[in-house]
């Protein structure tokens, strides 16, 4: 979902463009993650996480990553 961030200025010669969108757009997904990680909680609570969509893919992964969490899907749980 973050495609759009692949296109236009990001295509340069010298790498330009993957750099500064490698150091600006995952290290924002991972500063929000490690803010989530600073909230306290127990290994019996349950977190719900609500982003734009363009954040999920990385964050979903970085949940995924992790041994701490177990990631379930909202419709998993609604039906």
């Amino acid at each position: 979902m973050h495609g759009h961030y692949l296109s236009g200025g990001f295509n340069t010669t010298n790498n330009e463009g993957a750099d500064i969108l490698s150091m600006w757009w995952y290290s924002r997904n991972l500063r929000i993650f490690n803010n989530i990680l600073k909230t306290r909680f127990s290994s019996e609570d349950r977190i719900m996480i609500l982003f734009g969509n363009g954040h999920i893919p990385i964050l979903k992964h970085c949940f995924q990553s992790s041994p701490e969490f177990e990631v379930v899907e909202l419709k998993a749980l609604l039906k």
